[in-house]
Parts: structure tokens; C-alpha cells; sequence
């Protein structure tokens, strides 16, 4: 398989809530990020059909994903910050757990981060300095991060991205 087939759904997703949380700046702003965690869960679907076919296994899970971004989607800022906290400890649990191979590992945790502190926004859960939204995202996502790149190569899980097998 040609390299670059597997990056399509990760950029998809990237893209596409770049677009849709830049759209939003002034008004719907939780909600607009809400549909980008939504385009997100929809791309790593894809990216995982990409690497070895949609086990049907997934099909209860991304059913229940999508089912709570909804219900998330409805409950607005209060189910946006909900969603978004629920999502940073999902991926930090399964990232630092089995690794994360794929790029939307990468992707999906920064827009629950995004819809965290735009929901944190909105509700004025937020204090000066550190506690301030946005901030406090940040640095999960950092630490996340660099303790993910760690176990994923302690795991020797980076061929997917570069090519191999996997």
C-alpha cells in the first residue's frame, strides 16, 4: 500500500475542524467545535478502515461515540466541556496505554482540548494565569504528548506512520 493512503483521513479531520472551529469565532463557538470532534470520530474510523479494515467490533463503539457527541451537541457548553474532559482522559488512557500509531491519535485529542476551553469559555470556568481556558488544555496536551511519543516508540509502534507494517 502506498504510504500517503494512510494519511487522508488524519488531514480530513485536521482540515475540516480547522475550518469549522475558525468559522465559529464569534457565535456557536461550542457547538462548531463539538462537529469537529464529531468530523474527527468519523476520520479515525476511516483511518483504522484504511489500516485494517473496520473490525466489527468498532461498530458499537463509534456507534456510542457518536451517539454521546450528539447528546454532548445538545446539552451545549455544560455537555462541551463534559464531552471534552471525557475525551482528553479516553485518549490519554488508550495513547499512553497501547501507544498511538495513527495520526489521528494526534489530532483528536487537540479538539477535545479546543472544545474543553471553548466550552470552559462560554461557561467562565476559568480563573487568571494557569487556570485560564486554554492554558490549562495546553499543557495536557504537551505532557500527553510527549509521554505518548514516548510509549509509542517504547512499543516500537511508529512503522504504520512511516510505511511498514504494523
Amino acid at each position: 500500500m502506498i504510504i500517503w493512503a494512510r494519511y487522508p483521513p488524519g488531514l480530513v479531520a485536521a482540515v475540516g475542524a480547522a475550518v469549522l472551529l475558525y468559522s465559529s469565532r464569534h457565535k456557536c463557538t461550542v457547538a462548531f467545535a463539538g462537529l469537529a470532534t464529531l468530523l474527527g470520530l468519523i476520520c479515525m474510523e476511516a483511518e483504522y478502515w484504511v489500516a485494517h479494515g473496520f473490525p466489527s467490533s468498532e461498530i458499537s463503539f463509534f456507534t456510542a461515540a457518536v451517539l454521546l457527541t450528539l447528546t454532548a451537541l445538545a446539552l451545549g457548553a455544560v455537555g462541551g466541556a463534559a464531552l471534552g474532559i471525557l475525551g482528553l482522559a479516553f485518549f490519554a488512557y488508550v495513547n499512553l496505554r497501547y501507544g498511538a500509531p495513527y495520526l489521528l491519535d494526534y489530532v483528536q485529542p487537540v479538539l477535545y482540548a479546543l472544545l474543553l476551553a471553548r466550552s470552559r469559555r462560554e461557561l467562565d470556568w476559568q480563573r487568571s494565569g494557569f487556570l485560564r481556558a486554554g492554558w490549562t488544555e495546553g499543557v495536557w496536551i504537551l505532557v500527553t504528548y510527549s509521554l505518548t511519543f514516548w510509549r509509542t516508540s517504547s512499543l516500537g509502534k511508529w512503522e504504520w506512520i512511516t510505511g511498514g507494517s504494523w
